[in-house]
């Protein structure tokens, strides 16, 4: 009998969870915590240490582990890893493409509805694109829906829960990194305010790259250290002074001769600046550019877009090549829209109600320049009687009427010209 009660009032509270207003839902969050998780958790201070593949293996090793998974190595792996400047642009080309797309809300029968659209024309969204993208590099990332401005009712940011503090296996976010306990957001009170992007296990595309991008920083480590030894060549003293305190004296002369850039000798000392012959450095610059070229491959499928050298041709080959990937985040994208976020947001906002039976969908429309637009209006209005009304709208021009004694077109016949100028 105690556990059919159990199950009864678990079932009712599911239901309840599942089908409540924002007001219950809020309530039943706030009542728990007073604030949002992510303003609870113990947040550290970030160390740029230097990372080597000992801390890569150890990193995924963690993170896969069957009984206690830590992404906490991972985490700091990657933020080492996105200090490479060419690898932090590609990624944003992956990510700006799909931010600067245009969209559309549409109903059931797919008519767009222009009075919904601007609930999207909000930073918020541009974050929650990009974090959602992230999941391609990082592997599964969790975002949080929980601060509403209370003046418009509308989500006012979007955070998300770092690698460390959320257990994807487990659906638990912790106080600290390492933790075992903490907050359910799978199921529960929480579960409307959090949207997991990525499988369980995923831990995305630099979990590979780890090791061409870390050979690339230590090829920079030892080009500067080539620097550092051949750069300047080396500095030859002779003197007949075989005292120590004056050879000390040489000695720390030698050392500031680079800073100083001149030297005071006495009697028969001589000094020599020698020859730099420390080998070939653009062995270095061959391995950074083979670093690039293979991230360049990995993200964008081809190094055509980042090469300075490329032509035309092959630019434009390789830009279809990391369309293909442009156009699969964007599916990847407006399917977590549709299934996961709006579904979201019109249980947490009495605002977002508008949205029910609508679907989000990217705008293909093709975009055509105002030269192209006024060369297709001047073919058409040769064969055609146009509207005025969607000519100012495509041209941005207020048309107020046809003028009198407009100009003749191409098209007229050579009668009508001479009728017009027997006319003047």
């Amino acid at each position: 009998m105690k556990n059919l009660l159990l199950q009864t009032y678990q079932t009712v509270e599911k239901f309840v969870l599942e089908n409540a207003n924002y007001d219950t839902l809020r309530v039943a969050a706030v009542s728990k915590s007073q604030q949002s998780i992510s303003s609870q958790l113990q947040y550290e201070s970030e160390s740029m240490q230097r990372q080597t593949l000992k801390e890569w293996t150890s990193a995924i090793s963690a993170a896969t582990d069957p009984e206690n998974p830590d992404r906490t190595g991972l985490e700091a792996l990657y933020k080492n890893l996105m200090l490479d400047n060419h690898l932090a642009s590609i990624i944003d080309s992956r990510i700006l493409f799909c931010q600067r797309s245009s969209f559309k809300i549409v109903n059931e029968k797919g008519d767009e509805n222009l009075d919904i659209s601007w609930l999207f024309e909000r930073t918020w969204f541009e974050e929650f694109i990009k974090l959602v993208l992230m999941k391609r590099f990082e592997g599964a990332k969790l975002i949080e829906l929980f601060d509403i401005n209370p003046e418009t009712n509308e989500l006012s940011t979007v955070d998300e829960i770092q690698m460390s503090h959320f257990i994807p296996q487990k659906g638990l976010i912790t106080k600290a990194p390492g933790d075992s306990t903490g907050w359910l957001y799978k199921e529960g009170a929480y579960k409307p305010f959090y949207i997991q992007v990525g499988k369980d296990k995923e831990l995305g595309m630099l979990a590979q790259m780890a090791p061409i991008i870390l050979a690339k920083k230590l090829g920079f480590g030892s080009w500067l250290d080539f620097i550092e030894k051949y750069g300047v060549p080396a500095l030859f003293i002779t003197t007949d002074r075989e005292d120590d305190q004056r050879l000390k004296e040489l000695f720390e002369a030698a050392s500031n001769f680079k800073g100083n850039g001149f030297m005071v000798g006495r009697g028969n000392e001589k000094f020599e600046i020698g020859k730099s012959e420390g080998g070939n450095a653009d062995n270095f610059d061959k391995l950074i550019e083979r670093a690039n070229s293979e991230m360049s491959k990995r993200v964008l499928g081809g190094s055509g877009l980042t090469d300075e050298k490329s032509f035309v041709g092959s630019s434009e080959i390789q830009f279809r090549l990391a369309k293909d990937r442009f156009e699969s985040d964007k599916l990847l994208v407006k399917n977590i829209i549709n299934e996961q976020l709006i579904p979201r947001l019109i249980k947490i906002s009495p605002v977002y109600s508008v949205l029910q039976g609508h679907y989000f969908e990217w705008d293909n429309t093709t975009t055509q320049t105002p030269k192209e637009v006024a060369e297709i209006l001047a073919i058409l209005a040769t064969l055609f009687e146009l509207d005025p009304e969607e000519v100012s709208q495509k041209t941005g021009f207020k048309i107020l009427g046809q003028k009198t004694n407009a100009l003749p077109t191409s098209e007229q016949t050579e009668e009508d010209k001479k009728k017009s100028l027997n006319e003047k």
